[in-house]
């Protein structure tokens, strides 16, 4: 039998670029992801949020809406119920930064709670399989041998991460948004509320930078799965608990918290407790008891010195991507 020989063929067919070699890194990632009960499940929790905030804002509007239900409703209340109202329409008009802004901005604020909890629980799951998998396994040397550089697979694994909290954050925020306004019974609401998603979108922004940097940088440094999940759930969990648990240590320690760096970051960037301080000012009008519950609430939210949060974090997340892109390479 006569040996065939084997040599290499240079390509002909259509050649892509570096956006389309990373949307199949991307793609097959997120396919991987979603063959998971548990990521499908932090998914329905994602859009669960979604339905809450399409809810709120539905309430919100009939309540404050001149033509709302609760206006018809309170034309049926008798004279109380009609003035009540009127003093509400008032308010709405003389204020509606105030009343619509600030009202979405306390939904949106809530529901960064459970889109960064979803967020770092599904890292928890993607982290073992971004970057370490593929180099315990050596498949990382022969992706970088020829296929696919070092840039393209970075930029497709940073897509997985992106995918994923567009599933479980940012999409379930808009569409909830997009949702409540298409039920809006007038334009202010939309008006007034894009504020607050522009607010909300910007500390997406800034808790992707960080999650996205650091769930690489830990994926990358880490030899075995198990170590890139057990160095996640302490980083998250473990110095979380520190964090809030220990006002006793100093300042630096805390701030080596990623995730209560993002809590402070968050309440900055939502200006919380100005809006409730605002608002406070202006209820009584309503009802004293209600102005003395949002000046408690504001009393709640802590006001520190944001120069360490903030230089604490830009370290973190330089030294993560710095130690990933170092690793991807073929061994």
């Amino acid at each position: 039998m006569k040996p065939q020989a084997i040599d290499y063929e240079r390509w002909n067919g259509t050649r892509r670029g570096v956006a389309y070699r990373s949307w199949i890194i991307t793609q097959a990632g997120l396919r991987q992801l979603l063959r998971y009960k548990f990521f499908r499940v932090l998914m329905f929790l994602g859009w669960v949020g979604a339905f809450a905030i399409a809810a709120f804002g539905f309430i919100l509007s009939q309540t404050l809406a001149e033509g709302g239900l609760l206006a018809e409703l309170a034309a049926k209340g008798g004279p109380r119920a009609e003035a009540l109202m009127q003093a509400v329409s008032a308010i709405l008009l003389i204020y509606p930064d105030l009343l619509i802004t600030g009202a979405f901005k306390a939904i949106f604020w809530l529901h960064s709670n459970l889109g960064m909890l979803l967020g770092l629980a599904a890292m928890a799951l993607r982290v073992p399989q971004l970057v370490t998998r593929d180099r315990s396994s050596q498949a990382l040397t022969i992706y970088l041998s020829h296929p696919i550089t070092a840039r393209d697979y970075l930029i497709g694994q940073l897509g997985i991460i992106v995918g994923v909290l567009l599933l479980l954050w940012t999409g379930p925020l808009v569409g909830g948004w997009l949702f409540a306004m298409a039920l809006a019974p007038d334009t202010l609401f939309i008006t007034y509320s894009l504020t607050a998603l522009g607010v909300a979108l910007t500390f997406n922004g800034i808790a992707l930078v960080v999650i996205g940097a650091l769930a690489f940088g830990v994926s990358a440094v880490a030899k075995t799965a198990a170590r890139a999940r057990m160095a996640w759930i302490g980083l998250w969990i473990v110095m979380g608990a520190i964090a809030g648990h220990g006002r006793a240590l100093p300042e630096w320690i805390r701030n080596l918290s990623f995730v209560s760096d993002l809590h402070l970051i968050r309440d900055e960037v939502f200006a919380m407790k100005d809006t409730l301080m605002d608002a406070a000012g202006v209820v009584p009008i309503l009802s004293a008891q209600l102005a003395d519950n949002l000046n408690n609430a504001a009393d709640q939210i802590e006001v520190v010195d944001m120069t360490g949060v903030y230089v604490t974090l830009s370290i973190m997340v330089v030294t993560a991507l710095v130690l990933a892109r170092g690793r991807i390479k073929p061994e």
